[in-house]
């Protein structure tokens, strides 16, 4: 109650002032704000708002419809693993940028939302508050984030679909950039599926004015939520900075033809400071600090079985930055320290259950009535990570060699306990251990090289065209420390994983990129799977100290292609996967050993982790923008995917948890000079009927409709339906201060879920956002 008295005090302060980025605020030509993830430097903005040429840039074709929020942005300027430029569309790789525009405009509710139109980025959602993006049929950990470069992965987080992306406020971005397929070569473990970077705002120049600042409101007719934030900037000169912070309420969520979906209200709060400082002589140090918050937010996908549970989760991530800019062999140097500490608290209560397993009163066990409760759990895991990294950029050979390297370490130290509390006196007892040992620590360090240079070049000013090859090679290490872990005692183990890569391209008359990848990714086996006791979402999983990591091969082939008003990208990509994780089951004589009763294990499958598959994954993604014509454009994505496994006997079956074919596309028109765009779009997705033994098991993809709480035999359950929704958004920015944008989500209200999810999308929305400076 305490909490959401301050939730409600803070709400009323923020509702007055909004975050929303100055318009000052822009970042300067060549400032980056990631690391040794993509890194995007923005071009410079006339007075009418359409981009400016850096200097020295070549001409390129006409760019269309950039502001759209699903436009190929080609003519970014993109960094993988090196901290200087490069264009999206001499890129040999799929990216995808979200700009600050793009943001503004599809006003999510959580960064889950904002990549919901990105191409081949399937946004799953087990509860309200939380959000797990499948990129390449990889979910959750084998997937890399990071908020301006430094990771936010840590050791204990879970292996299937995660909230933690939703821990980001996508009001504090400059931007999102996503990188689909392996980076494990620049950002070691986890890079499987792909990367997904956080750009945080940078502190803008603000001309004669030495304060500024900034204020939002928005509101969601869905969950009847809403909130806002404000910033407040300051420019001296060498001395830049801002501090902010958002506030959100978000109530019952209410589904296609008004379905409500139980506890799924929650609440966040968020807060941020960045500091910048020019030192001269092409030095600057950066100072940052983001601390973001969900509480109350409640999963029900097992309430049919008589199971709930309500996180509430706490991140802190502050770095401090050295830069140095240059030109020849010291283009670039980074030196990065950070401090990152994230908090979870689970709360898990158990409620009465017919002789069949299903729940007797679903009503009062989603209210957490007493009269209906025959046990609850509470376990809290706090990790503090502690990390560094260093990276280095130099050319030679009139700027057609490319060299970089670089060096990161993370270290986590983990706090994990546990009680618990029983039908009758229901008095807490602590519990001999939490999810992890306390105690328990994790490391992860590696160091990379990689270089890339033009064989063939026509010219050096002007290029006619260029065969561009690279590659790079990672050697990482890791190793986790554990005592009294059940079964096994003291757990001590490590080891080493090289990763390769390599590419080549021909790039012609800025007007087509043929190009081919070859990318191994590395996923270490975490705390996680190899040390954690207890209920991790449908199964009650047992330690296991002996899992290599897993590995993953990935060849991509693409072209980009400019032409006059039509922008266009596709790649085709396979996916070899080895030493697999899977859940193993365990007997009961095996998980009793180990001193666990059948009421803690309560009814749930007993697991064990194990290096027992092999799988090979393949897929076609691209996108295509047409226009602008007197201001209107249109555009369009599609991303298909398909994955198998193998098990240790040589028994082939489907791939778990792949999104099925789905896309998005839609028309706009845009007036920059009076402020105005509207927009007409399509999000679509097919049916997933393809499904794995595990997934036959889950209760998200096949709970029987008519008996919740029990599956459906095998052969009954149809996997997820396909869908779509209708959708629509404006917006006016007037009097160059002040900002309305406004969207219809699913204007024909469908009742649809995303493939894997525990909840259901929202139903009609209506979602607005009004945002101003000074």
């Amino acid at each position: 109650m305490g909490r959401r008295v301050a939730f409600t005090i803070c709400a009323a302060v923020l509702a007055v002032m909004s975050p929303e980025w100055v318009a000052a605020g822009e970042p300067e030509v060549g400032e980056v704000a990631g690391d040794e993830g993509v890194m995007i430097e923005q071009e410079p903005q006339t007075g009418d708002g359409e981009p400016e040429r850096p200097s020295g840039e070549l001409l390129g074709p006409p760019k269309p419809a950039e502001n759209s929020p699903s436009a190929i942005e080609l003519d970014t300027t993109v960094i993988v693993g090196s901290p200087s430029g490069q264009r999206v569309f001499e890129m040999g790789r799929s990216v995808d940028v979200i700009n600050r525009t793009s943001l503004e405009r599809r006003l999510p509710e959580s960064m889950p939302d904002a990549l919901t139109s990105a191409t081949g980025v399937h946004s799953q959602k087990t509860n309200a508050g939380a959000g797990s993006p499948i990129i390449r049929g990889m979910v959750g950990v084998d997937n890399l984030v990071l908020l301006d470069g430094v990771r936010l992965n840590n050791s204990t987080f879970r292996t299937g679909p995660v909230q933690y992306l939703a821990l980001i406020d996508p009001w504090s971005l400059q931007r999102v950039e996503v990188v689909r397929g392996p980076g494990s070569v620049w950002y070691g473990s986890d890079a499987i599926g792909g990367v997904i970077n956080a750009v945080s705002l940078s502190p803008g120049t603000m001309g004669e004015r030495v304060w500024g600042g900034s204020a939002r409101l928005a509101f969601q007719s869905a969950t009847l939520g809403g909130g806002g934030g404000a910033q407040a900037d300051v420019d001296s000169g060498w001395f830049r900075g801002y501090l902010g912070g958002t506030a959100q309420g978000h109530g019952e969520l209410r589904a296609g033809g008004g379905e409500k979906q139980l506890l799924s209200d929650y609440y966040r709060l968020g807060g941020r400071l960045k500091l910048t400082q020019d030192l001269g002589g092409g030095w600057a140090t950066t100072q940052a600090a983001f601390w973001n918050a969900i509480e109350d937010a409640g999963r029900i996908d097992s309430l049919g079985t008589g199971r709930v549970r309500t996180y509430d989760n706490e991140d802190i991530l502050a770095y401090t930055r050295l830069d140095r800019k240059g030109s020849g062999w010291l283009k670039q140097l980074r030196l990065n320290f950070s401090y990152h500490r994230t908090k979870e608290v689970m709360t898990d209560w158990r409620c009465a259950t017919t002789d069949a397993g299903v729940v007797v009163d679903r009503t009062g066990c989603a209210a957490a009535l007493q009269s209906t409760l025959k046990r609850r759990e509470e376990y809290s895991d706090t990790v503090q990570t502690f990390g560094a990294f260093a990276i280095w950029e130099g050319e030679a050979l009139e700027n057609r060699l490319h060299i970089n390297a670089g060096a990161d370490a993370y270290f986590d130290f983990v706090a994990s306990e546990g009680r618990e509390a029983t039908a009758g006196s229901w008095a807490w007892a602590n519990k001999e251990r939490g999810n992890y040992s306390d105690g328990s620590s994790y490391t992860t360090a590696g160091a990379f090289l990689a270089a890339d240079v033009d064989l063939l070049h026509g010219g050096y000013t002007a290029p006619l065209y260029r065969w561009n090859v690279g590659a790079g090679v990672r050697l990482a290490a890791f190793s986790a420390s554990a005592d009294d872990v059940p079964g096994l005692g003291s757990v001590e183990y490590s080891h080493f994983a090289p990763v390769f890569s390599a590419n080549t391209k021909f790039i012609w008359n800025e007007f087509i990129n043929i190009y081919a990848d070859f990318s191994q990714g590395f996923r270490a086996a975490n705390l996680q799977e190899s040390t954690v006791l207890g209920n991790t979402g449908k199964s009650f999983d047992v330690p296991n100290a002996d899992l290599e990591p897993i590995k993953a091969n990935t060849i991509e082939v693409g072209a980009k292609m400019h032409h006059r008003n039509v922008r266009f990208s596709l790649a085709g990509f396979g996916t070899w996967l080895d030493d697999v994780i899977v859940r193993m089951p365990v007997p009961a004589e095996q998980w009793n050993q180990l001193g666990l009763s059948e009421e803690e294990v309560g009814g749930l499958p007993v697991f064990r982790r194990e290096n027992q598959a092999s799988g090979f994954l393949k897929g076609v993604e691209g996108g295509v923008t047409v226009g602008d014509w007197n201001g209107l454009s249109l555009w369009a994505n599609a991303a298909w995917i398909k994955g198998d496994t193998e098990d240790a006997d040589g028994n082939s079956t489907p791939a778990g948890r792949i999104p099925p074919l789905m896309g998005a596309g839609g028309i706009m028109w845009e007036a920059p000079q009076h402020g105005l765009f509207a927009e007409l779009f399509v999000r679509w997705a097919g049916a997933q009927d393809r499904l794995s033994p595990e997934d036959l098991k889950d209760l998200r993809i096949c709970e029987d409709p008519n008996n919740p709480g029990l599956l459906l035999p095998a052969d009954k359950c149809s996997g997820t339906e396909g869908w779509y929704t209708l959708n629509a958004r404006a917006g006016y920015a007037f009097w160059q201060t002040m900002k309305f944008n406004i969207a219809l989500e699913n204007i024909t209200d469908n009742l649809y879920k995303y493939h894997v999810s525990g909840i259901y999308a929202p139903g009609f929305n209506v979602a607005a956002s009004i945002s101003g400076s000074y």
